[in-house]
């Protein structure tokens, strides 16, 4: 997506677009969606809240009340991104995470602590080899947790279900055992049937599909000199493709820039 940098959207606080976002004032997703957004920034109020899980709990409860959180995609499928999007006020990134995004061989060229002569695609090719267990682990372990869900908890008694207080005992603890055995049923499904389709998912993932932040670590080591601050690499590379007037295209239907002569 082209910005159109002569022309400026004439836009005032009370219509600007919420989005609340992951990490703090001076996390790497605020200060690229801030750095990349340019004079655009003024359209967005940019609020970051906290975790993913956070997010999704005020999501969930209906804490959000005005725009709509932006979330790591992590490891979600399409149904279950499609799902959560239509249920809560929530868009996902189309990418595992924002260090995707910087894993962009033109602009990391461009760096003036760029190693000449570094071929980038392969090394992020040798980093995911390297790291295959750590990738599966992290892959293996959400899904995992995705199909538990949450712990099935005790729903709250009926009137019509109270017993007598000498009963009330046997009652709960037998609901127990029902949600234990519904917590065993799945676990037996992981290890029947789940955890081999998983593996062969995993090896179909695309690098935008993996952790970014994992290989972006690793990545500057190989190809810079003398490497700054994550956080002062992204900033640069975002300044990079602010100044061509560029925005990621997976970016393109979070921050929808008005333009205005």
């Amino acid at each position: 997506m082209r910005i159109n940098q002569g022309r400026r959207a004439n836009t005032t606080t009370g219509n600007r677009q919420i989005i609340h976002c992951e990490g703090g004032e001076n996390s790497p997703d605020i200060i690229f969606y801030r750095t990349i957004l340019g004079a655009n920034i003024v359209q967005f109020d940019l609020q970051p809240l906290g975790s993913s899980n956070t997010l999704l709990c005020y999501a969930e409860t209906n804490l959000i009340q005005e725009g709509f959180c932006l979330i790591d995609r992590d490891f979600r499928t399409e149904e279950e991104v499609s799902r959560l999007e239509q249920k809560y006020k929530i868009k996902f990134l189309p990418v595992h995470e924002i260090e995707n995004l910087i894993l962009n061989p033109k602009y990391l060229k461009q760096l003036e602590y760029y190693r000449d002569g570094v071929d980038i695609d392969n090394e992020i090719s040798n980093i995911i080899s390297l790291k295959r267990v750590r990738f599966l682990a992290d892959f293996l372990q959400f899904k995992i947790n995705t199909h538990l869900d949450k712990f099935p908890r005790i729903s709250k008694l009926r009137n019509s279900e109270l017993p007598n207080e000498s009963e009330l005992k046997t009652l709960l603890l037998k609901k127990l055992d029902t949600n234990y055995v519904e917590v065993q049923n799945k676990i037996e499904e992981i290890e029947n049937q789940y955890i081999d389709e998983w593996v062969t998912q995993f090896d179909n993932l695309s690098t935008n599909e993996l952790g970014g932040k994992e290989i972006f670590k690793e990545l500057k080591n190989r190809i810079f000199n003398n490497p700054p601050r994550e956080s002062d690499i992204i900033k640069d590379i975002a300044l990079l493709m602010e100044s061509e007037g560029f925005i990621p295209p997976e970016l393109e239907t979070i921050f929808v820039v008005s333009q205005s002569i």
